[in-house]
């Protein structure tokens, strides 16, 4: 009569130790291998060609001299298009089909980068999605993008989440901001290309390839997988025990809270790894993906705040003149002081948010449109006082409305914009309120 209860015992005790070799076995070979790589080089070339912005009635000229250990581009930058250009492009397929990406962890670079400081270069991997994207556009698919600075060593690594979708991409496709995410699913080119940096000289960048470096299965999946065969024992062996051995179910229940434990404690880590990624690098505000992470707190089910806030919207007077008469670093420059002079006045519970370009929002909980137009007041008149690159004289423009309880943000955020238009066409440096 016990033989089947004792067999399936042995049949449980014999997985669980499979199981108990395997974990380990599992995760340090993910750790240390089961690593997927991609390599562009003159070995794996995929398709390659060169361009500059002459197709965008620019004066830059590049061309490309292939070796049989690289790829070289000659590009001498020149003015005529706003900005100029030289890159190198990879077709990683033909026409809406590419290759998935999203399973890459880092990029390493081996290559080398003559020229004048700063030496900038800038990554894009362009995603066709057929929601944005035609065959025959090729800005209409999504630019992801990353600009760094090329080390002095030849051959150096990052992590690809840096990668960024191009606020000028969202902004010309009128992307909702619940699809403004990086997307690497369906990438049809790889493409290096010049950074921003001085016009006039010449550039030589020499690469002997790209590698893109991922795991075949990701750690969240193994810990899931490897979680859901820790459970299925567990349960097979509390139906067991009720037969058996209760000693068993206490085995089985500490494996399966050590694994919980593991589980989450790598939640948290990504929750952190997730956070640094929602603040724009350049001002420090939050970027779109942080003005959804801070929406979330303030969102029913339903999509409706449930309290009362202002919304401000800010842009800079005359910011592409600044570009255009000092360049884009005092540009940049302009925009860190920008919005550090709104931090030292907002409090610290309003959320400043980089919506694009010179344009900045501001979100103030609890707070009436009159007290935010105030507050929108006093920052318009702090800012003629501040010191500035060149000497500059910096004014902006402010759109000021308010979020009723249950109203919806998305038309509190046009009412914003809509105030802001009325400020700049009535001569800006100006509060209005919609």
């Amino acid at each position: 009569m016990n033989q089947r209860p004792a067999r399936a015992m042995t049949i449980v005790q014999s997985l669980v130790g499979l199981l108990l070799i395997l974990t380990p076995v599992l995760l340090i070979w993910q750790h240390f291998g089961m690593t997927r790589v991609l390599e562009i080089s003159p070995s794996h070339p995929y398709g390659v060609t060169i361009t500059d912005d002459r197709y965008e009635k620019g004066s830059s000229v590049s061309s490309l001299e292939r070796t049989r250990d690289a790829f070289v581009m000659h590009c001498t930058l020149r003015p005529g298009y706003n900005w100029p250009f030289c890159k190198i492009q990879f077709h990683m397929g033909q026409g809406s089909k590419g290759i998935d990406f999203s399973q890459f962890d880092t990029v390493t670079f081996d290559m080398t980068y003559s020229g004048a400081p700063p030496r900038k270069i800038r990554l894009h991997l362009t995603n066709f999605e057929p929601e944005f994207s035609k065959a025959d556009d090729w800005n209409s698919q999504r630019y992801n993008s990353v600009e760094f600075d090329v080390p002095t060593q030849s051959s150096f690594t990052f992590p690809l989440n840096v990668v960024r979708t191009a606020d000028w991409w969202i902004t010309s496709h009128n992307v909702p901001l619940e699809k403004t995410y990086t997307r690497l699913d369906n990438v049809t080119a790889v493409e290096i290309s010049t950074g921003s940096v001085a016009l006039g000289q010449p550039i030589v960048i020499e690469l002997r390839s790209i590698r893109f470096r991922g795991k075949w299965i990701s750690d969240t999946k193994l810990l899931m997988y490897l979680m859901g065969a820790w459970i299925g024992c567990g349960i097979l062996g509390l139906s067991l025990s009720l037969l058996h051995v209760r000693t068993r179910l206490s085995a089985s229940n500490s494996r399966l809270e050590t694994l919980a434990a593991i589980n989450q404690a790598l939640e948290l880590e990504a929750r952190d790894l997730a956070d640094q990624a929602h603040t724009d690098p350049l001002t420090g505000a939050l970027n779109r993906q942080g003005l959804r992470a801070a929406l979330m707190k303030r969102l029913h089910a339903s999509g409706h705040v449930d309290e009362e806030m202002a919304v401000v919207f800010v842009d800079i007077d005359h910011f592409k003149q600044i570009n255009d008469r000092h360049g884009h670093d005092a540009g940049d420059e302009v925009l860190r002081r920008f919005a550090t002079v709104i931090r030292n006045v907002v409090r610290s519970s309003d959320k400043l948010v980089r919506w694009g370009g010179e344009e900045f929002l501001l979100l103030c909980p609890e707070t009436t449109r009159d007290h935010a137009t105030t507050m929108a007041e006093k920052l318009r008149g702090a800012l003629p006082a501040q010191a500035w690159p060149h000497g500059l004289r910096v004014t902006s423009s402010f759109g000021v409305t308010s979020i009723k309880p249950d109203e919806d943000i998305g038309a509190a955020i046009k009412r914003a914009d809509g105030a802001l238009y009325v400020a700049k066409a009535n001569g800006r440096n100006r509060v209005e309120v919609a």
